[in-house]
């Protein structure tokens, strides 16, 4: 006796169903990285900083958040943080700067930290213009001591090259800019489309993994990673992120250092020697790129030489700016 095989109409239809479901859901996890930066909610940021009423500076691409300290007639220093830092991580250096005479000033760089996040590539040009409106703001006319982090470092001496009748002098602390091959897997964020989806999936991870090798003395500065994951809740850290990758010579400067090294500039260098993410190594490079800046090496100290030996960072820092007329 022969039996047909009998599959029942509702069995088909839910094998469709979960087809259809299915192709959804791929087609969203597809487009919502691209569509992400027009449906991010700036609200929330604009409303905690009219709220504090923090001290805020426009400029055409947006809304910087600073801080000031000291005299207003003292000579000018302006802190400038990391690529995945934000205005508080300079709270271990401000205090020395300002008994020493300096009035200080911090901001978040945009898409960091309390600033806006611009729908636009972060470019050095960008950078510029937001630190060119800061000084405008708080009316800086004579030339300024520039202290970088990383990637601040990056943007000091971009805005030194551009305005070299502004700056006095320039401190790079843990400077970023430098080719390894260690860095090159981070080429990948140039790829359209392979970033936005790195960057919306696991970007968050991607930055806190790096913010943790930031610090050689993670159980002294909970703090610092206390202050981040606050601000990761404010949408458009992970794009500016990328962006600035595409965008701004984060891993390779080579040709700003060489620039550099033709201005009569003061520089100075100052290192952690356990710094994983831009070696000590590289002060070779420094050297001979840079002749007129001096290099300072510090024991103990990761990328963030800054946070993790703050008093010799400190005491570097005014030694130096002492010796510039």
């Amino acid at each position: 006796m022969h039996f047909s095989r009998y599959t029942p109409r509702h069995n088909q239809g839910g094998l469709v169903l979960r087809l259809v479901l299915g192709f959804l859901i791929i087609a969203v996890l597809l487009v919502l990285p691209l569509l992400a930066p027009q449906l991010e909610n700036h609200q929330p940021l604009i409303d905690y900083r009219q709220e504090r009423n923090l001290s805020l500076a426009a400029s055409e691409s947006g809304i910087t958040r600073y801080q000031s300290w000291g005299r207003g007639n003292d000579p000018v220093v302006v802190l400038i943080h990391s690529f995945n830092g934000y205005l508080e991580t300079w709270e271990p250096n401000i205090e020395a700067l300002v008994n020493a005479g300096y009035r200080v000033v911090a901001y978040d760089l945009f898409g960091r930290g309390l600033s806006d996040r611009p729908l636009k590539p972060h470019t050095l040009s960008l950078f510029r213009e937001q630190l060119t409106a800061l000084r405008d703001t708080l009316g800086i006319t004579k030339p300024m001591h520039l202290i970088g982090a990383s990637f601040g470092c990056v943007i000091a001496s971009d805005f030194a090259l551009h305005h070299p009748d502004q700056v006095k002098s320039l401190t790079l602390t843990g400077p970023a800019g430098w080719p390894d091959d260690k860095n090159a897997a981070q080429e990948w964020a140039r790829k359209p489309f392979l970033g936005e989806y790195i960057f919306y999936y696991a970007g968050k991870p991607l930055l806190l993994s790096k913010l943790d090798s930031y610090l050689l003395n993670q159980e002294d500065n909970l703090w610092a990673k206390a202050y981040w994951k606050v601000y990761q809740n404010y949408p458009g850290v992970k794009r500016a992120a990328l962006s600035t990758l595409r965008y701004s010579p984060v891993l390779d400067y080579t040709a700003g250092w060489q620039n550099l090294g033709k201005t009569k500039i003061p520089v100075q260098f100052i290192w952690g020697r356990q710094d994983s993410s831009f070696p000590y190594y590289h002060h070779r490079e420094a050297e001979k790129l840079i002749p007129q800046a001096e290099i300072v090496a510090i024991d103990s100290a990761e990328h963030w030489v800054n946070v993790d030996q703050p008093a010799e960072t400190n005491r570097a820092i005014i030694d130096f700016l002492r010796g510039i007329r």
